[in-house]
């Protein structure tokens, strides 16, 4: 039996400490960060129901001098034209994720050619709520948390290097292997989805490497449990600055009620 569940969300971004411009994005409520930006001075939130589809998502630029900026608002800017006809489209969350990912790699593509670039890109993590059934979709190392039963478990798939450096016993950042902007002669993106459904009281977390590189699980964890969303999303960001996040950093946090 379908049900209707109601959230509480809130979306917040942080230029970071060691940056001059954010490279960061997102698509939330209908809205996304321009270009150039400086980040968010204060999170915005929204309070909705499942009963149609709902997307967030967080999205976080590449390349710094390869102009990460624009292909993270370009990402964005997809996912908003593609929301906005999902009735017409008549898409399963899974075809859905699919379509939008490949459409968003063609674009970056087109801009870094036009703009005779060597390579351009952003990282995706989205969501996908309809009625009981959660999608979750990422491309890149971008994360998505669900906290269910005293539980904090990873549903995304980071697409990097990382169990071939830990292998080889190599202490480095992981590079990523998959991400919009993909030239398309050197390989076709496979973003990683996963389904599941939806249970009173379920929290959702989707977060850059800017937060995940600074605050671990456990700390994660702690914030969202303890606040509503808004304040989550507030706190996490807030222990990101004071322990001198240098990445800008974005996260979007969905508290199921």
């Amino acid at each position: 039996m379908e049900m209707v569940f109601t959230f509480n969300a809130s979306c917040g971004s942080f230029i970071g400490n060691g940056r001059s411009n954010n490279e960061d994005n997102f698509y939330f409520d209908k809205k996304h960060l321009p270009v150039p930006n400086k980040g968010l001075k204060n999170p915005i939130k929204c309070r909705g129901t499942t009963d149609s589809p709902i997307i967030f998502a967080v999205f976080d630029g590449m390349g710094g001098e390869s102009k990460g900026d624009e292909a993270s608002c370009l990402a964005s800017e997809v996912f908003t034209e593609k929301v906005k006809i999902l009735d017409e489209l008549a898409l399963s969350g899974k075809e859905f994720m699919y379509e939008t990912c490949e459409k968003a790699n063609n674009a970056v593509n087109e801009l870094r050619i036009k703009q005779q670039l060597s390579s351009m890109g952003t990282t995706v993590a989205a969501i996908y709520f309809s009625q009981d059934e959660v999608v979750a979709c990422n491309v890149g190392d971008s994360k998505i948390f669900r906290i269910r039963d005293n539980q904090m478990l990873q549903i995304s798939e980071d697409h990097t290097d990382e169990k071939i450096l830990t292998a080889m016993g190599i202490n480095k950042k992981p590079v990523l292997l998959q991400y919009i902007g993909v030239p398309d002669n050197e390989m076709a993106i496979e973003p990683y989805i996963s389904k599941g459904d939806i249970k009173s009281e379920d929290v959702y977390l989707l977060c850059s490497d800017g937060v995940t590189d600074i605050l671990n699980v456990e700390e994660m964890y702690e914030i969202i449990c303890n606040n509503s969303a808004d304040d989550a999303v507030r706190q996490i960001l807030s222990e990101v600055n004071k322990k001198d996040g240098a990445d800008n950093s974005t996260v979007i946090a969905i508290k199921m009620i």
